[in-house]
């Protein structure tokens, strides 16, 4: 339940060997490349330092990257239309592919292509022979008219063309009709266009001019295909049997171009994969440091993995150096990417952290507190068994298909029926003798004695869980060495101070505590005015000079407006929570009215569905609200105090389809 320990490596390895590192790096999938070269991974050095340790045995020569990503783009491009060709999805097949190189891809590449090349231009053509004559049968389904096209083709003095022609240049043909040497029919209307399908008939001799005319229309002929003959309907008829023989004849040719089909789709996954692992590579030579004889790369791996690593490095090669760095030891300039480490029960959750933001590697994960805080703020708002055993029972069935989505509704849903055994509550009936033994709110929410108690539990969460909130951001400022915030700041000790201190003056003021009012009213005014000084307080602590950059009048300005801020922000905060409290006397509130509904009638069916359609609504739009409230109180009240989410994510070299 926290971030993944991560160590900086500083790789150096003789050019020689760059090649073969870089693949086991790729297919171990557990290194984020750093590139960032700057003077704090001691690149320079190391490159001096081992330049000489680390001779080549050859004279290398300079690769040309463009070149080589050119050819590699090409062959890729080879295994997409081979594969297209044979209907075939390619897949990433990273089975013993450091065994199979380059050349053996290319070399089987060119086999599957020189073995079904002949056969594959026949199958391309029946291809596009079976879409022209499905295009065809869309159209002429639409035809309504019984026309004999066999009889119009033995006509001796009269040829005819079928096809569609728009409603516009219909009109104009209706005006100009007395001009045009044709006799023109609707023979069907096009469902959701503006063409309609016409038979056009005239004399031969008028070929010419009236093939002119349609041309000046913009028709767009329907070709009856070669050999097929007769009505519309045996058209269709003639129509589907020829595609169905088309299909066959395509059928036999895979069979004949492909006896194995299996054995070929492993084939061209593995050049596929060895093509795109050739291609990352080369990507990753173009990004890392060369020197004469040596590359260098800086990358960050997790803690667990520094053996294994070395183990795959040292297979291939013994002309390399590994430095490992912990975090403490790279210096506070470099911050690793963040791989959050999460278990069973909260690993659902970082989801919802991840659209604020991700923490970076010195913050406190916040995952595990939003899992428990969220589940109780849900389970509060909308506690009732029934319910909440819907909601756990949809979350098991959306967990093969959305994992994330499934675990949490299932564990919403936990809270949800945890909290309905303290109401007493099932599909909000709250009157049932075993339940109302053991609830812990006796009458249910709204209750007249348990409404304030419930209001005032929402705040007491409320002060309890921005407790830990400030906890939580302090020690992440003072993880990031500042102390202004961290200890002055409006989200630090000082400013915790002075949250406590206005919540003490309000349990005053209800007289809860017997102590004077102007005592916790004073502790808010030192700790406002402490943090109206926080600059010039931790220079002098740091033993900076000036105490205050800038225009002095213009910090005091900005500070006493952040002051009032302050004041604002903490009164939101506290009121804020008072919503949980109220949220869960609406929800009583909302199936109340559907049960008053139900009682005004005597049929028993109409009480059932009036219930029935109150819990669906209940479970839809309330559990919606509800959700998002949570995440409301998350995201504003909580997280500003204590969570930045400006971390690296973790993203491992890998091949990628």
């Amino acid at each position: 339940m926290a971030i993944e320990k991560m160590l900086l490596l500083n790789l150096v390895g003789s050019l020689e060997e760059e090649h073969a590192i870089l693949q086991q790096l790729v297919l171990y999938e557990n290194v984020h490349l750093n590139l960032e070269h700057s003077n704090e991974y001691d690149n320079n050095y190391m490159i001096h330092e081992y330049e000489i340790a680390v001779p080549s045995s050859k004279e290398l020569q300079q690769e040309n990257y463009s070149e080589i990503e050119s050819k590699y783009s090409v062959l890729e491009n080879t295994v997409v239309q081979v594969a297209s060709d044979l209907d075939i999805m390619l897949k990433l097949d990273k089975t013993n592919i450091k065994y199979y190189g380059a050349s053996d891809a290319v070399n089987d590449l060119q086999f599957v292509k020189d073995k079904i090349e002949p056969s594959i231009d026949i199958i391309k053509q029946k291809r596009a022979r079976i879409r022209e004559l499905e295009a065809f049968k869309e159209k002429i389904k639409y035809i309504h008219k019984t026309i004999d096209f066999h009889s119009l083709t033995q006509l001796n003095y009269f040829e005819y063309e079928i096809g569609m022609l728009s409603r516009d240049n219909k009109l104009h043909i209706k005006r100009n009709y007395e001009n045009i040497s044709a006799v023109v029919f609707k023979v069907g209307d096009i469902e959701d266009s503006r063409e309609d399908i016409y038979l056009v008939l005239y004399l031969k001799e008028f070929k010419e001019e009236t093939q002119r005319i349609l041309k000046s229309l913009n028709w767009h002929e329907l070709l009856i295909p070669e050999g097929i003959i007769g009505s519309e309907e045996e058209l269709g008829k003639a129509v589907n049997e020829k595609i169905s023989e088309l299909k066959q004849e395509i059928i036999y040719l895979e069979k004949s171009v492909i006896e194995n089909k299996e054995e070929t789709i492993l084939r061209l996954n593995k050049i596929y994969t060895r093509i795109k692992l050739e291609q990352k590579i080369v990507e990753l030579k173009e990004q890392i440091i060369h020197g004469n004889n040596v590359f260098m790369l800086n990358a960050w791996i997790r803690k667990k993995d520094k053996e294994i690593l070395e183990e795959i490095v040292a297979d291939v090669t013994d002309k390399y150096v590994a430095i490992f760095k912990t975090r403490e030891e790279t210096g506070r300039q470099l911050l690793p990417p963040t791989l959050l480490k999460n278990n069973w029960f909260f690993k659902p959750f970082e989801t919802i952290v991840k659209l604020y933001g991700l923490p970076s590697y010195n913050e406190i994960d916040p995952t595990p507190f939003l899992t428990i805080t969220f589940c109780l703020m849900f389970g509060i708002m909308f506690g009732d068994i029934g319910q909440g055993l819907v909601y756990f029972l949809a979350g098991l069935f959306m967990y093969k298909k959305n994992e994330i989505a499934g675990g949490v509704l299932t564990r919403l849903g936990m809270s949800s029926i945890l909290f309905g055994f303290v109401y007493g509550s099932i599909f909000g009936i709250e009157h049932i003798p075993i339940l109302e033994e053991i609830a812990l709110v006796q009458g249910g929410p709204l209750n007249p004695t348990n409404i304030m108690p419930i209001l005032l539990a929402g705040v007491i969460f409320g002060v309890v869980t921005l407790t830990v909130c400030f906890i939580i951001g302090i020690i992440n400022t003072l993880r990031r060495g500042d102390i202004e915030e961290g200890i002055f700041g409006k989200n630090g000790i000082v400013g915790y101070l002075f949250f406590m201190g206005l919540i003490m003056t309000a349990v005053t003021i209800v007289k809860i505590i017997p102590i004077p009012a102007l005592v916790p009213i004073s502790i808010m005014l030192i700790t406002l005015i402490i943090m109206i000084f926080k600059e010039p307080l931790t220079h002098l602590i740091e033993g900076k000079r000036p105490l205050i950059n800038g225009d002095k009048t213009s910090y005091y300005i900005e500070s006493g407006f952040e002051g009032i801020e302050t004041i604002l922000s903490a009164l939101s905060n506290g009121i804020s929570f008072i919503r949980i409290g109220a949220f869960a006397l609406n929800h009583a509130g909302l199936f109340l009215a559907f049960l008053v509904m139900s009682r005004m009638t005597e049929n028993s069916i109409l009480k059932f569905f009036i219930l029935l359609i109150g819990n669906l609504l209940i479970l839809t739009l309330e559990g919606l609200v509800v959700f998002i409230q949570g995440l409301r109180l998350q995201y504003y009240e909580m997280f500003s105090k204590y969570f930045k989410g400006d971390g690296t994510p973790y993203q491992p070299i890998k091949i990628q389809e």
